[in-house]
């Protein structure tokens, strides 16, 4: 049997005892086999991958620490430890992949080429921002999460008990960098055409879509299939990069000099 299909078989073990303890109402075991599924992939990774790249190591290795910090109680420390924590995690995670990425780009043949899409790409990056961190939109979303909230998918990322600076800083980093790397991973995508970078992009917007579903998920309550979703995503958009991470080619060894 491959090594990938023991990856399958426990992410599978993993998805059942999600959706059995979410529609159980057992919360405790919805979260922490959530908190298993990017820790899993990140430990066959290290197995299995011959060709490891420091920037994507580094991107699971980080983003497994924010998942793990579920098990670990810091309320003793601080109330909101966890959550700023995590938060730091996931941003440094993902500038890592970021960064990753970048580094196989030769702009000089990307930004002529793509140029008006780029910008088409930042206008529509900074309206969303804005009306993501808006006035009326922050305040609402700051002020309305509620603990029934705090048990969805990411419960580890327990929102802060009251708005700060340092919150509402941490917010808009982590919006952001989710955007960049959807804009990076697209214009990687339309200049290599190639299976990797498909994998890749499938795997960004998974977890993209995800972060979308989350922000319904604060609103209604227990609301199970949007949760399971959100779980499916995240575990798709991982289990693309674990394949982005391991199929390498001959000639892409030799064009692909990024993650």
């Amino acid at each position: 049997m491959r090594k990938i299909h023991y990856l399958l078989i426990l992410l599978f073990l993993l998805s059942v005892l999600y959706v059995v303890a979410e529609y159980a109402s057992l919360f405790e075991y919805s979260e922490a086999a959530t908190a298993l599924v990017v820790p899993v992939i990140s430990v066959f990774y290290l197995i299995t991958c011959e060709h490891k790249r420091l920037y994507f190591t580094s991107f699971l290795v980080l983003y497994s620490l924010a998942y793990l910090l579920v098990f670990v109680d810091t309320k003793d420390i601080h109330q909101d430890l966890n959550y700023y924590l995590s938060n730091v995690f996931y941003i440094i995670a993902y500038v890592f992949l970021i960064f990753g990425v970048l580094k196989g780009i030769p702009y000089r043949g990307v930004v002529p080429r793509f140029s008006f899409t780029i910008i088409i790409l930042l206008l529509l990056n900074s309206y969303v921002l804005y009306a993501l961190f808006s006035d009326d939109f922050s305040r609402d979303y700051f002020f309305r999460v509620t603990s029934d909230a705090l048990e969805t998918v990411k419960e580890q990322d327990v929102a802060p008990s009251q708005q700060s600076i340092i919150s509402l800083i941490l917010e808009f980093s982590y919006n952001l960098v989710i955007l960049i790397l959807l804009n990076v991973s697209f214009i990687n995508y339309l200049y290599r055409e190639n299976k990797r970078a498909s994998l890749l992009f499938i795997g960004t917007l998974c977890v993209v879509f995800s972060e979308v579903i989350q922000y319904a998920i604060y609103y209604p309550s227990e609301v199970v299939e949007l949760n399971i979703i959100c779980y499916l995503l995240i575990l798709a958009g991982f289990l693309c990069f674990y394949l982005f991470a391991i199929n390498r080619s001959t000639v892409e060894k030799q064009t692909f000099k990024g993650v």
